[in-house]
């Protein structure tokens, strides 16, 4: 884990990219922590995001995310060579299996996904899904992906019209790694379950500090409870418990 100031390279409504010096490398699924006013005068907003790495070359990061608040709409507003404290990698990224993975995901749960696509073998099977097709993040990019890539969207604007866990066709050696909304991520992992596949889910929670300490991102598993922070945000989806989570 590294704590450096990064720069702005880039920033728009669904894109951040970072210069962030000496980044040590991550894991698919791995997320940092971005504080907006790294030197404290400010404190607006006061709590850094818990943002997941979308991409990565050397020291460049990529984000992907939808401005749902202050926080996020400050962010797609930052200049050029403006300067964002960042804190990772953070958390235990994914897995690919050795047998046929699928990766399922939805709203801002698809950038955990990109970089897992993106090293996946032959035979690889993404789904995406969203209200319309510009809700899908990063899509032109999953399509120049060698995966079998199938989408759904709820207005029919791209892919199926639907939701995105009815393009699922899952077998018993197949692993489900999904991220996105905690209904999605439900039923993929109760369509594996029919079936006898292992699903992995990353969870999206509200956080203050990443690694533990604030206790705020607490998640209830068949072990007691869990921090989304520290102990994931890849969980076995089996262990959780969902009725809590929903």
């Amino acid at each position: 884990m590294r704590r450096v100031v990064g720069r702005v390279l880039r920033a728009g409504a669904r894109e951040l990219a970072l210069h962030v010096p000496g980044w040590p490398g991550h894991r698919p699924g791995q997320f940092a922590m971005l504080q907006l006013d790294p030197s404290g005068q400010h404190r607006d907003p006061l709590l850094p995001r818990p943002m997941a790495i979308y991409s990565a070359s050397g020291e460049e990061l990529e984000f992907r995310f939808k401005v749902v608040g202050r926080g996020t709409a400050l962010m797609a507003e930052l200049p050029a060579g403006a300067s964002v404290g960042v804190v990772g990698p953070l958390g235990n990224g994914f897995e690919l299996a050795s047998g046929r993975s699928v990766l399922v995901g939805g709203g801002t749960g698809i950038a955990s996904l990109f970089e897992l696509a993106r090293s996946a073998p032959a035979g690889t099977v993404v789904a995406l899904g969203g209200g319309t097709e510009q809700e899908i993040l990063g899509l032109e990019d999953f399509r120049s992906l060698p995966v079998e890539l199938r989408i759904a969207t709820e207005d029919g604007s791209a892919g199926d019209r639907g939701l995105v866990t009815e393009l699922l066709d899952l077998c018993p050696d197949d692993e489900v790694l999904a991220c996105g909304p905690l209904p999605m991520m439900r039923r993929a992992h109760e369509l594996a379950a029919e079936v006898g596949a292992r699903c992995w889910v990353s969870l999206e929670s509200n956080m203050a500090c990443g690694f533990g300490i604030c206790l705020g991102c607490a998640v209830k598993t068949d072990r007691g409870f869990r921090y989304v922070c520290s102990h994931g945000p890849v969980f076995d989806a089996g262990t959780l418990g969902w009725e809590a989570a929903s």
